[in-house]
C-alpha cells in the first residue's frame, strides 16, 4: 500500500526506512515514517520541510493531511525501530 508515495519520497531522499500508514481509512490523511541520514545535521522542522517539499505535488491532488515522523538511522535504533 502506498508504494508510489514511497518511491516517490525513496527517490528523492536515501531511505534506510519507511512506513506509511492511512490514519482514517480514506487513504488521503497518511502518518509518515522516514528514517534516512540525510536528515543528520538538521533540526525536525527542516526534515520536515524536505519530506512536504517532496509531497507538494501531491498534497495539491489526492493527499490532505499528513503527520510527520523523521529520524536518522541511530535515533531510530535509539527509539528500539527495527528495519
Amino acid at each position: 500500500m502506498f508504494d508510489d508515495i514511497k518511491d516517490l519520497i525513496k527517490t528523492n531522499l536515501n531511505v534506510s526506512y519507511i512506513e506509511i500508514n492511512d490514519m482514517t481509512g480514506t487513504r488521503d490523511h497518511l502518518d509518515i515514517l522516514v528514517v534516512s541520514d540525510d536528515f543528520k545535521g538538521k533540526m525536525v522542522f527542516e526534515q520536515h520541510k524536505m519530506l512536504m517539499t517532496i509531497l507538494s505535488d501531491r498534497l495539491k491532488t489526492d493527499i490532505h493531511a499528513v503527520q510527520l515522523k523523521t529520524m536518522t538511522i541511530d535515533t531510530a535504533k535509539n527509539k528500539g525501530i527495527n528495519f
